[in-house]
């Protein structure tokens, strides 16, 4: 016998049953791992390898030569099957997707497409050209003037097909990255042939490849960038005072990524204009951006900070620096409304009317919007504040950065006692529940209080170890007796 024969007969008898289990192998071992690969490999088994027997058999042992037509016809099915069981293996080798997974390379959609549309053509030419012979000659005028004809119906598609094509080669973004296109701003979703997909979370657009390689394009990167809001207050507010409070806006906003500082922007003829900066995920900017605003609102009460418009301002002199500065001053009806107020808290029974009366004028209001942090923890607390009107909550960070309430703060309640002790910071952090409104007497106020009273000391003093207490309870340390009362039974509470 023939050796070439002898060695068709081994390869069609055993070879090819042989690699049509390894293949169905390794599909099923893939299969099980949910792996992309395994339908190329399915394809190929069941697809590629009986029209490649029949033809082998064909044309090496029957000898039926290629022109005929069912050698024609099987190498046809034969080379579809290839095109099938191709583009499977580009679809497991290839993805558009920002994680591949293992064996798999990210490409942009373009050239997905474009990989896919080269094995359709290649093997599609060969079948036309090669296996049935059809000469394309003497079409090629036909085709140039068709082509001139298509090329100028689909000029706008070609443009966006070539500019496509040099935006993947140029990469001024990749997919994931936020951009800023002729001022229109979202995150790269998807690029293909035609156009680039962006969006935000207000909108989705679509941009032609072509419109987009003539655009002005601002590429933000896929992290968190940079951002800021305005404010205008009046020259009568000191820049320095003004930027300490604004910088505290930023304090417990889970969005921010990483928080910058306050700075003047620009002097105007009525007002001084500050900015805010801020890095955040630019999806989150919208909610950040609002919470600031509403902040502000809060601040600008509480500090008593002036909009460009005429008003009137008290200044009296520092008693530590020796220098005028302004006091935010409580409206002349809210005064009489804070002495009342105080005169009306438990804690104050002892003090005289002129006692009172000080303490009122120095005291102030301040307001603070739901969510905002009032003390916070590791820091000295500004003075001693009482809830006058909505709630609040204190809580401290454990080890592993987990909130541990420490207390619900109610009406009238006490809190930010650490600031009668210098130096002492705050052991919690006080926020507001929902719209809050305290009365915040300054540190000296108190301490003098403290001294000149002993009363009102031993109250004072009683509140702090009950509240130390219950710090070493949300951190976990174990009391051998219960949270103590105070003296009258109840905890400590102001109450009117």
């Amino acid at each position: 016998m023939d050796k070439s024969l002898l060695g068709w007969l081994l390869l069609l008898g055993l070879g090819f049953p042989l690699f049509g289990i390894l293949l169905d192998e390794a599909a099923s071992r893939l299969e099980r791992k949910q792996h992309p690969l395994a339908v190329a490999l399915r394809q190929m088994r069941e697809y590629v390898l009986p029209p490649l027997a029949a033809i082998l058999v064909m044309r090496q042992l029957l000898s039926i030569a290629g022109k005929d037509s069912w050698a024609r016809f099987v190498e046809t099915l034969t080379w579809v099957a290839v095109i099938v069981a191709g583009l499977s293996l580009i679809n497991a080798l290839l993805t558009t997707k920002k994680q591949p997974i293992k064996w798999q390379i990210h490409v942009p959609s373009l050239f997905f497409q474009v990989a896919r549309g080269v094995v359709i053509l290649g093997i599609g030419y060969h079948i036309l050209n090669g296996v049935w012979s059809i000469n394309f000659t003497g079409l090629g005028s036909s085709v140039g003037i068709a082509s001139a004809v298509i090329a100028l119906a689909l000029q706008d598609t070609l443009s966006n097909l070539v500019s496509g094509l040099l935006l993947l080669f140029a990469k001024p973004f990749i997919t994931g990255d936020w951009v800023e296109l002729d001022g229109k701003q979202g995150r790269v979703l998807e690029q293909n042939w035609w156009s680039v997909t962006i969006g935000s979370p207000a909108m989705k657009l679509n941009v032609p490849n072509g419109v987009l390689s003539k655009a002005k394009i601002i590429n933000y990167g896929q992290g968190a960038i940079w951002k800021n809001i305005s404010a205008s207050f009046s020259y009568d507010d000191s820049p320095n005072e003004v930027i300490a409070a604004l910088s505290s806006l930023l304090e417990g906003i889970d969005g921010i990524e990483e928080k910058g500082f306050a700075a003047v922007s620009s002097y105007g003829d009525s007002s001084i204009t500050y900015d805010i900066s801020y890095k955040v995920l630019p999806e989150k900017n919208f909610g950040v951006s609002g919470e600031l605003k509403s902040r502000l609102y809060y601040l600008i009460k509480r500090y008593g900070f002036t909009m460009p418009y005429p008003i009137s301002v008290q200044y009296e002199v520092d008693a530590k620096l020796g220098i005028p500065s302004r006091i935010p001053q409580v409206a002349e009806n809210r005064q009489q409304e804070l002495v009342t107020y105080l005169r009306s808290l438990p804690y104050f029974l002892t003090l005289n009317d002129n006692q009172i009366e000080k303490l009122a004028q120095r005291a102030r209001f301040k307001a603070y919007g739901k969510n905002e942090l009032i003390i916070q923890e590791g820091k000295e607390d500004e003075g001693l504040y009482i809830i006058f009107k909505g709630a609040g909550q204190a809580y401290l960070k454990d080890e592993q950065g987990n909130r541990q309430i420490v207390d619900e703060l109610e009406l009238n309640e006490v809190f930010g006692e650490m600031a009668i002790f210098p130096g002492e910071v705050s052991p919690v952090t006080a926020i507001a529940n929902e719209d809050v409104e305290v009365v915040m007497i300054p540190t000296d106020e108190v301490i003098e209080i403290i001294e000149s009273n002993n009363k009102f000391a031993s109250e004072i003093l009683e509140y702090i170890e009950e509240r130390k207490k219950m710090v070493r309870l949300a951190k976990g340390i174990k009391e051998d007796v219960n949270l103590p009362n105070n003296k009258n039974g109840r905890r400590v509470q102001v109450g009117r």
